[in-house]
């Protein structure tokens, strides 16, 4: 990831990733500055991919993940915003600001609000 990279989204495939490919399907494209990572589930992403990631010069790192009770993984979820939890608070603890660092619920039907938490960054 270069130094130019604004933000970075880690994706469940299954919401997000379904999300992004029905706006795509629309002619509307990711921002240049951000770069998309499908994972097979929200709650396959881990600590040190977020860390590395910061530390790779990434402004800022989303976790998108299914609503509670919508996960195919049952709570692959709730893991994701847990790690995220935890890295919020980890980077409060050492003085950088936690608000780098977002988990958002989405599900497969939400591209109008993927694009709309796109252009509010």
């Amino acid at each position: 990831m270069s130094m130019a990279q604004r933000l970075l989204v880690l994706a469940c495939s299954r919401s997000a990733g379904e999300a992004l490919a029905a706006l795509e399907a629309t002619g509307q494209t990711l921002p240049p500055d951000v770069t998309w990572v499908n994972l097979p589930c929200g709650g396959s992403v881990d600590v040190l991919h977020i860390l590395r990631a910061l530390e790779a010069g990434a402004e800022k790192v989303w976790v998108l993940a299914c609503y509670e009770g919508a996960c195919e993984s049952l709570e692959g979820n709730r893991w994701a915003e847990k790690r995220v939890q935890w890295v919020q608070a980890l980077l409060q603890e050492i003085g950088l600001g936690p608000e780098r660092v977002v988990f958002r619920a989405i599900s497969p039907t939400m591209a109008a609000d993927l694009k709309a938490w796109l252009e509010e960054e």
